[in-house]
């Protein structure tokens, strides 16, 4: 049927399945400790803030990280990223005030 189209999956979401795989989760896992990260650059994208927080913390601690945009594609200037294990969110937790692309983040755990 021609009116239902199927998209590529984005390559963030191929390399947390490929990253998922070999840590033995299921490709869904999506991290056992979220933060949000809020006062981005708006041309700052998912794969800056995962070099950024993987840089700044222990190597292989970051499971995801989503830049959050709006309906036009434009980022809201806020993302979550999450981690592996709880005690490397809560060490990135100290990026709190760190600069990333000319801005200070603001880390902290989201409301949910």
């Amino acid at each position: 049927n021609e009116s239902h189209n199927l998209l590529p999956m984005p390559k963030s979401d191929l390399d947390r399945i490929a990253r998922n795989k070999a840590r033995d989760h299921s490709p869904a896992y999506m991290g056992a400790f979220k933060l949000y990260v809020g006062n981005l650059d708006f041309g700052t994208t998912s794969e800056d803030l995962f070099e950024f927080f993987e840089s700044n913390g222990k190597a292989g601690s970051v499971c995801d990280s989503s830049v959050i945009s709006g309906p036009d594609g434009r980022s809201k200037g806020f993302a979550f990223v999450s981690f592996y294990e709880e005690e490397d969110g809560r060490t990135a937790l100290e990026l709190d005030g760190v600069e990333c692309n000319g801005r200070e983040l603001s880390v902290r755990e989201p409301n949910n």
